[in-house]
């Protein structure tokens, strides 16, 4: 069960800055209307979060 909790928790802490930009490479892309997009302080908050997920992960990788 402990191998199991493992594997999942590092997939998900690897995986999600990947979903995160893909995520806002798709928000504010062009295919999305202008109405639709985040303002410009979401779009910060977004890209500050996606440094977060990435810095999260360089660190949980060096302490495995």
């Amino acid at each position: 069960m402990g191998d199991l909790v493992k594997t999942a928790t590092i997939s998900s802490f690897l995986t999600a800055p990947f979903y995160a930009i893909l995520n806002y490479v798709l928000i504010t892309g062009k295919h999305t209307p202008k109405e639709h997009q985040p303002s410009i302080y979401l779009k910060i908050i977004s890209i500050v979060g996606i440094i977060f997920l990435i810095g999260f992960s360089v660190w949980f990788l060096t302490s495995i």
